[in-house]
């Protein structure tokens, strides 16, 4: 599939299938299985965000700030409401509804105004 000319930040133990499902869908990826340093580039248009015990609770909160609207997956139920910019999710979520999550944050990001 041609891209979209969306880049989309996976931060993430263990999700090369999730990642593989968003190329298939035409965005860049960039696939990070450990988490971002305080002063590391981040360059996306938005970011998924697999909380865990490898990636920590400061990943998402930090990529907002930065300007990136975050999508976060965490192990539990969220604990806290949703917003525009960050959108928290528990991974009882299917994989393929969670792309989809994506994709209308994605549009969101390049259609302010839609």
């Amino acid at each position: 599939m041609e891209g979209n000319g969306r880049k989309v930040l996976v931060i993430a133990a263990r999700q090369p299938d999730f990642a593989a499902l968003l190329e298939e869908d035409g965005f860049e990826v960039d696939l990070r299985t450990r988490p971002l340093e305080h002063d590391e580039e981040a360059a996306a248009d938005l970011a998924v965000v697999f909380r865990g015990r490898l990636i920590g609770r400061h990943q998402a909160p930090a990529l907002v700030d930065r300007g990136i609207p975050v999508v976060e997956v965490l192990t539990v139920e969220p604990p806290g409401s949703s917003s525009a910019n960050w959108i928290r999710l528990s991974n009882r979520i299917a994989k393929s509804d969670l792309a989809q999550v994506v994709h209308a944050v994605a549009d969101r990001t390049a259609y302010p105004s839609a």
